[in-house]
């Protein structure tokens, strides 16, 4: 997809005895004949980087290799993700690549060889790279609190013109329910097959999409009367789900988001998230809101916000104080944790609250 492009700053060549240099004054231009026939050998083995090493947005990436003795060396090409970087010449394996803040996740690295008689050796490996930055440390105030159904799954909640639709989860109780936020009344309610595990649901144009869980099926209703319109397929768990201008972004439970089209639910690219300390798992409900995505971190009341261009981590909510200590003593430890986020636009808040939670909260988050 368009914006998998990894980009990396202006790479520089860096000399078998180390030293530094500019890339347009460096680069060997190679000239050769290439042969009918390319017969491909096994004469490369990478010194570095070393496979799925993880590195941060300003490391210099190091691409040393090595080729057999038996196959000299005419000339090599490096490659960053498919994109060619730099042409070295019969004496030169090793270069230098400062790796720019731009995306986070796995980059692949492959070096291709020529060697005499139309021989080509390639060799290729993955690194992983994550911010060099911790994600800033947001606050809330809760501004109101709301009466929630304590027998409630939660598995996703989005707000609109007044009202609050909660998706729910569990086999036997899984349901979509529409809830008038002024006085707390449950307008209706829809309970899907008992076979099936609901999870995270989200509105695009006048129609609701809800995902479950294993069964890796959808459904689309018509958002004013619940009707069934359609079903669609995935390859993957389902676990949260949200809309961004005219894609779907859903998660399965990894660090990865999966941007969707709507129309068809094919899958247009992935995003893998990361935040200074390496990938970030267990990804569940999602809330798009000004050009991020806030996700709940499972079995945790941690929420994130990724930019959903760059997987990067920009911002984490700790809500673990928000429920009282008699409350939480309440839940079971096991999965009755934080997970249901909305946005109110107007009044520019969110809803928070947890699967079998008694409370919905209202919350004001300084990001600052």
């Amino acid at each position: 997809m368009h914006y998998l492009v990894y980009i990396f700053c202006i790479a520089v060549l860096c000399s078998c005895g180390g030293k530094r240099v500019k890339h347009a004054e460096t680069t060997t231009k190679v000239s050769q004949a290439q042969p009918a026939e390319m017969k491909v050998v096994n004469s490369l083995k990478f010194l570095s980087p070393t496979k799925d090493s993880l590195y941060r947005f300003g490391d210099d990436l190091v691409v040393e290799f090595e080729c057999k003795k038996r196959f000299p060396l005419d000339s090599s090409v490096i490659y960053i993700d498919g994109k060619e970087m730099m042409r070295l010449g019969q004496a030169e394996r090793r270069a230098v690549f400062p790796l720019g803040e731009r995306k986070v996740g796995t980059i692949s690295v492959k070096v291709i060889a020529w060697h005499p008689e139309g021989k080509q050796g390639v060799a290729s490996t993955t690194i992983r790279v994550k911010p060099a930055q911790a994600p800033v440390k947001c606050t809330y105030e809760v501004v109101k609190e709301y009466a929630h159904d304590p027998k409630a799954y939660t598995q996703g909640l989005i707000y609109q013109d007044g009202f609050m639709y909660e998706g729910t989860g569990q086999f036997g109780e899984s349901s979509i329910r529409k809830i008038d936020m002024s006085d707390g009344d449950v307008l209706s309610v829809l309970n899907i097959d008992s076979q099936l595990f609901g999870e995270g649901i989200t509105i695009w144009g006048n129609k609701i999409y809800q995902i479950t869980w294993r069964s890796r099926k959808g459904f689309v209703y018509d958002l004013a009367t619940f009707s069934l319109e359609s079903s669609f397929e995935y390859n993957s768990e389902g676990w949260g789900i949200t809309t961004v201008n005219n894609e779907l972004i859903m998660s399965d439970g990894t660090n990865k988001l999966y941007h969707i089209a709507p129309s068809t639910f094919n899958i247009l690219g992935e995003t893998e998230v990361y935040d200074n300390n390496g990938p970030v798992p267990q990804l569940n409900e999602l809330e798009y809101v000004d050009g991020l995505v806030w996700a709940n971190v499972w079995l945790t009341d941690r929420i994130v916000a990724i930019d959903p261009s760059t997987g990067v981590v920009k911002y984490e909510l700790d809500l673990s104080g928000i429920l009282s200590p008699a409350e939480r003593a309440k839940l079971d430890d096991q999965d009755d944790v934080l997970n249901g986020i909305a946005w109110n636009p107007e009044k520019r808040t969110f809803y928070v609250t947890g699967k079998r939670w008694p409370k919905m909260f209202e919350i004001k988050v300084r990001m600052d």
